[in-house]
């Protein structure tokens, strides 16, 4: 819970630019709400070459620099990243991962080490290598759905979060729990009392220092969308109210996360067959508003223009004051020095008016 009484909002960002620049325009007292779960991303990789471009010194070293600019070294941030057990060094001793959280706290960034289910045995002991020699005592535990959308029994997330913290070997108060139920597909109210059922046992090993439930309903693309606008149905906050208000939970205080405009599993293919439209994707109380147009390849990026045009006539747009991404979107619409921009700026308005949209909410909860 944050100071003021209201749940905590933990973001799970793939942490590109257009996600480091919608969290760079957050005030302070914004940023103090939120825990952002950041996932490195991978290396850039040239597909004609068939090569990554950068070691993974040198992308680490680019990452951290990233990080200091755009969230700082005043408010928390948990890091989870992809690098796996065959990835290695340059210039340095040690492993990735120890180099990555080294750098991070070198810098000042207050990072907070990410353990996954997922993790390998590697990744794992190298995780608490590092953090022993920083003496740094601050976790987040990170239990990821197999397959995603499927709630795990409650015994087995149970089970995972118990020997996770014998791990760690740090006090519960020092550790976020949280359940990521990964791309949500199915109907929200099916899960509700699977989902509590976990959470419960999840929090009787605590007190934690926050129980968190995560998960995501934005589509993996918008192929499936036709030319025009199409509500989508927020299915990981739907479940995020359901859940929360259990009585079952009694008093433990449930964190939301969720991933925002954007699909659970990260674009990583070869970005030469993406045939990517003009769009625009607008959140609203249980809706995104999704505005597509053509492909940009074939009917340029001026088409944006025109979509801001729509959402700011709109009922539901919520005027330039409520965000950086309302200011912009009435800039391109109404300015004709303003140029339409590039995809990296269309995701740092849509999630910038998503923090601040998720922010409103908390803070008004219980809706019903």
């Amino acid at each position: 819970m944050t100071e003021n009484g209201t749940p905590r909002y933990l973001p799970a960002l793939k942490w590109k630019q257009g996600e480091q620049f919608a969290v760079k325009q957050l005030t302070l007292g914004q940023k103090s709400r939120l825990l952002p779960i950041v996932d490195l991303p991978d290396r850039p990789y040239n597909w004609e070459e068939k090569k990554y471009t950068k070691s993974w010194n040198k992308h680490i070293d680019d990452i951290v620099k990233a990080t200091v600019a755009s969230w700082g070294t005043i408010h928390e941030l948990a890091v989870d990243q992809v690098i796996d057990d065959n990835d290695s060094l340059v210039s340095n001793s040690g492993t990735p991962w120890e180099y990555l959280f080294a750098e991070l706290w070198a810098a000042g960034v207050k990072a907070i080490p990410v353990l996954s289910n997922k993790a390998s045995a590697s990744e794992q002991a190298a995780l608490i290598s590092i953090a022993k020699t920083y003496k740094k005592t601050r976790w987040l535990l990170r239990y990821r759905a197999t397959p995603q959308g499927e709630v795990p029994a409650a015994t087995q997330a149970q089970s995972w979060f118990a020997n996770a913290r014998v791990a760690l070997g740090v006090k519960p108060s020092q550790i976020d729990a949280v359940l990521d139920l990964g791309y949500i597909t199915g109907d929200p109210k099916s899960l509700v009392v699977s989902t509590t059922q976990a959470l419960q046992a999840i929090a009787s090993l605590g007190p934690w220092h926050q129980l968190a439930l995560l998960s995501g309903g934005f589509p993996v693309n918008l192929a499936g969308v036709q030319k025009g606008t199409k509500q989508l149905f927020r299915s990981d906050w739907d479940l995020y109210k359901r859940v929360a208000v259990r009585a079952e939970l009694g008093s433990i205080e449930l964190s939301y996360g969720d991933y925002g405009v954007t699909n659970v599993d990260g674009f990583d293919e070869d970005p030469r067959k993406m045939v990517m439209s003009a769009n625009l994707r607008y959140t609203h109380w249980k809706d995104w508003q999704v505005l597509k147009g053509k492909s940009v390849r074939d009917y340029g990026y001026d088409q944006y223009k025109d979509l801001c045009g729509i959402l700011v006539a709109l009922p539901i747009y919520m005027q330039p004051a409520f965000s950086h991404g309302d200011t912009n979107y009435d800039k391109v619409a109404n300015d004709p020095r303003v140029g339409p921009g590039n995809a990296t700026q269309w995701r740092r308005d849509a999630t910038n008016h998503h923090i601040h949209v998720v922010l409103h909410q908390l803070a008004s909860l219980p809706e019903f």
